[in-house]
């Protein structure tokens, strides 16, 4: 992973395999994890669903559970995507300002970091990937593979549920998670070092200008 992890957080958790192998490995830490956050994007039975297996984990868990929602549907003719991503980064600095200012980890992985490459160079023009820290949230697990947590998952005994609209492929980012990413991996096996060396490159950059986290 890059950068230390804050010895106080909060964690995002959508209930999918990635969030809740980082919650499993952050709450290793005792009192890491001051509260647990959980938005519901009323989506219909998945979203309760998700909802119900999330609280049940926290409730066993002995961990604090925030939950909130995403109650407006997307203007017509916006990106359903880009729509829920700009309403859950407003809820997670509304959600660090309650609690002081913590951190949000968000458990975005090295594949994660492979599709927004791949969405930067072929849809945006420019060459970029997912960053450590985007205002309140970050980004710690970005070197983990997703087969990778999810060989974790599967030896810590976790549960998790799978979101249907991941199979989506009239989603761009679906489209090129399915359709594009195992035609390029088979071209150039070596296209995770690619996006690691970017991940790289920013946290030598976040080191050098002394711009990290605050531990608190």
């Amino acid at each position: 992973m890059t950068f230390p992890l804050p010895e106080k957080c909060l964690v995002a958790v959508s209930g999918g395999v990635d969030s809740m192998a980082a919650l499993s490995f952050l709450a290793k830490t005792e009192g890491r994890i001051v509260s647990v956050i959980h938005i519901h994007h009323g989506t219909g039975e998945f979203a309760d669903r998700a909802m119900e297996h999330v609280m049940a984990t926290c409730q066993e868990m002995k961990l604090k559970f925030h939950l909130t929602a995403i109650d407006q549907s997307p203007p017509e003719g916006e990106s359903k995507e880009k729509f829920w991503r700009e309403q859950r980064h407003l809820i997670y600095e509304g959600a660090s300002r309650s609690f002081g200012g913590l951190p949000v980890v968000l458990a975005h992985t090295l594949d994660d970091c492979l599709e927004e490459y791949l969405m930067c160079v072929l849809v945006r023009g420019f060459k970029g990937t997912i960053p450590y820290r985007h205002g309140p949230c970050i980004r710690p697990f970005r070197l983990w593979k997703r087969e990778e947590v999810l060989d974790y998952a599967v030896r810590q005994s976790l549960l998790w549920v799978e979101d249907p609209s991941n199979t989506n492929t009239q989603f761009k980012r679906n489209f090129i998670r399915h359709n594009l990413v195992p035609k390029i991996k088979e071209l150039n096996p070596g296209i995770y070092n690619i996006v690691e060396g970017l991940i790289r490159e920013e946290e030598k950059f976040l080191r050098e200008g002394e711009i990290l986290i605050p531990v608190t």
